[in-house]
């Protein structure tokens, strides 16, 4: 029987996520638990911050198990706090990885060395890849994330932490939201032939370190209200 794989980057987000309708398993960085969402096999896997240990915990739990769809989930921050406001919740349509390619100062071809990082069904894979969202949720019966606002993410293993590189962040991918871990999780599901969606909830404005610009707690109660949905 296929599972539903349920993912955080922390520990934290997944009891924020499922922790406040349940009693979880016993969580361990880079160990899938089983896990029951309303009468459906699942497993929950708390893969540890940023691409390197996002792609690695997620790779060896795909290799192991029969899953049929990943949920990755957890707070990002805003580029467009008029769009996406703190607190507030989407789901990632796209997912940019600006760190790959050729570097010519602050901007970065991605195909610029000439390699693409893989072929899927005819299709080269550069710094961009495309998740389940939109309708297609609807036929996953995630209803509740299909209403959503979608947004173009940007995966990145250095926090942008001034205004001016995001607004040139912003600019040059057309980006709504940071992460530290989707296009990592999107790009192993993918070449795993598992489907993958993602949602996130607003923690920050991209860019600010003040914390009148930070709700990391009413982040994480949004990312629990949205995910409870999983267990009814």
């Amino acid at each position: 029987m296929k599972s539903i794989l349920f993912a955080t980057a922390t520990v934290k987000e997944m009891k924020a996520a499922l922790g406040g309708v349940c009693k979880l398993p016993e969580l361990e960085q880079g160990v899938a638990a089983p896990f029951d969402f309303a009468g459906k096999s699942g497993l929950l896997l708390v893969t540890g911050i940023g691409v390197i240990n996002s792609a690695f915990a997620l790779g060896q739990t795909l290799a192991k198990h029969n899953v049929e769809l990943v949920i990755l989930a957890g707070v990002a921050g805003t580029f467009d706090p008029q769009r996406f406001p703190v607190c507030s919740a989407c789901m990632v349509k796209t997912e940019i990885w600006p760190e790959y390619g050729l570097k010519v100062g602050k901007n970065i071809d991605a195909k610029g060395l000439g390699f693409c990082l893989a072929e899927v069904d005819n299709e080269k894979i550069w710094n961009t890849v495309n998740l389940v969202s939109g309708s297609a949720l609807r036929k996953s019966g995630l209803d509740r994330f299909a209403k959503l606002p979608e947004a173009v993410s940007l995966t990145v293993s250095g926090v942008t932490a001034t205004a001016d590189e995001a607004v040139r962040m912003r600019d040059e991918f057309e980006a709504d939201i940071e992460n530290m871990e989707g296009f990592a999780a999107a790009y192993g599901s993918i070449l795993s032939g598992v489907a993958v969606c993602q949602v996130r909830t607003v923690s920050n404005l991209v860019g600010s370190r003040d914390k009148e610009d930070w709700d990391l707690r009413g982040a994480l109660a949004e990312l629990g209200r949205v995910c409870s949905t999983l267990l009814k």
